[in-house]
């Protein structure tokens, strides 16, 4: 059965997944990730600074040997909103290609969304119905509106918890006027959003990557009435459940991201959920939750730890088994997209005889 790695160089952390192929589905063997920060210096002048390629070679370097010791079939790499906007993203792409010997695919920010939605519908079942996923990561934030688990719509946006911290908020704790042109920057691109989405009907929302999990987690440090639902936990009286466990209301969202601002990194470290490497960033992404909340009239998010890998995973999968699920899916999703294009230009399907011709193929 093949094996496959997914690795995702993203602006604040990098991330390896493995999965072999049992039975036309995939089991994860093995899972790492590091903060390599590689957007940090991007979002303030333009460049990957030395250190930050330094150091995310030194955490490929390490997903390298995982990749062997489990002999891996085939390994996909790609690069998000940093590699995007950095000047010299080949030269860090030589870098990776001398290390490892692996290529570095930079993807769009809607691609980036089209496979974190590959990801979470192959594997949550209530992503089927009509379902927003919100992806902010270090550098920018995918909004997506799915129904029956095919897109509808989605809009990238630049508002990853990263490039907010070194753009907007260069004080701890952040000034009145830091904020002020945060939340400023952030209802502009809130308002496009909106403009391409709309606010959708939808009955889930579910959000991924850090900021969503410390959000989730840290809501459990609010009163009781701030959080929806609390899903029973196993384990010792007391323990504090993870956040796959929680789904999170706007307004306990609001709070936080409120607290927040007030608080310094120590402060922020110290809230459960947050810890010291997220606290130093932690701050915008939680604003564009709450607002973004807000401005769509959602209630809350749902947390769910799938993500990119997964989607990247789960395409490697329908490419090599034509009897995996997932590659039904991604095949019916490709021709709902030739009968969308052919009813926008005027094709006649019946005389056009798409199936014979192979365009479902």
């Amino acid at each position: 059965m093949p094996t496959f790695a997914a690795i995702d160089i993203g602006s604040n952390s990098c991330r390896l997944a493995i999965a072999s192929v049992q039975q036309h589905r995939l089991k994860t063997l093995y899972e790492d990730r590091e903060v390599t920060r590689l957007g940090e210096s991007v979002f303030e002048t333009g460049v990957i600074s030395p250190e930050a390629m330094a150091n995310t070679i030194k955490a490929l370097k390490r997903f390298h040997k995982a990749a062997q010791v489990h002999v891996a079939d085939r390994v996909r790499v790609v690069a998000t909103s940093a590699m995007r906007d950095a000047r010299n993203s080949e030269a860090f792409r030589a870098w990776v290609k001398s290390a490892t010997g692996w290529n570095v695919e930079v993807i769009s920010g809607l691609e980036e969304g089209r496979l974190i939605h590959l990801g979470v519908v192959t594997h949550e079942p209530g992503a089927r119905g009509k379902c927003l996923m919100i992806d902010l990561g270090g550098g920018s934030c995918e909004v997506t509106f799915s129904d029956h688990g095919r897109i509808q719509n989605m809009v990238s946006l630049p508002l990853g918890a990263v490039r907010l911290q070194q753009e907007f908020l260069h004080n701890d704790p952040p000034t009145k006027d830091d904020v002020a042109r945060l939340r400023k920057f952030i209802d502009r691109e809130l308002r496009r959003a909106e403009r391409k989405l709309g606010r959708p009907r939808v009955g889930l929302v579910i959000a991924t990557s850090g900021t969503a999990a410390a959000l989730a987690e840290a809501s459990h440090a609010l009163p009781a009435e701030d959080v929806i639902e609390r899903a029973p936990t196993k384990g010792k009286r007391g323990r504090v459940p993870g956040p796959a466990a929680l789904t999170t209301n706007s307004a306990a969202v609001r709070r936080i991201a409120d607290r927040l601002l007030k608080m310094n990194n120590a402060q922020r470290a110290a809230v459960p959920g947050i810890g010291p490497r997220r606290s130093e960033i932690i701050s915008g992404g939680a604003q564009v939750y709450a607002a973004l909340l807000e401005r769509m009239g959602l209630r809350g998010f749902r947390y769910s730890r799938l993500g990119l890998r997964d989607g990247m995973l789960a395409q490697m999968l329908a490419e090599t088994d034509t009897r995996a699920s997932v590659h039904r899916t991604m095949e019916a999703e490709r021709w709902h997209g030739v009968q969308e294009l052919c009813r926008h230009y005027g094709v006649d399907l019946k005389k056009a005889d798409l199936r014979s011709t192979g365009a479902r193929a």
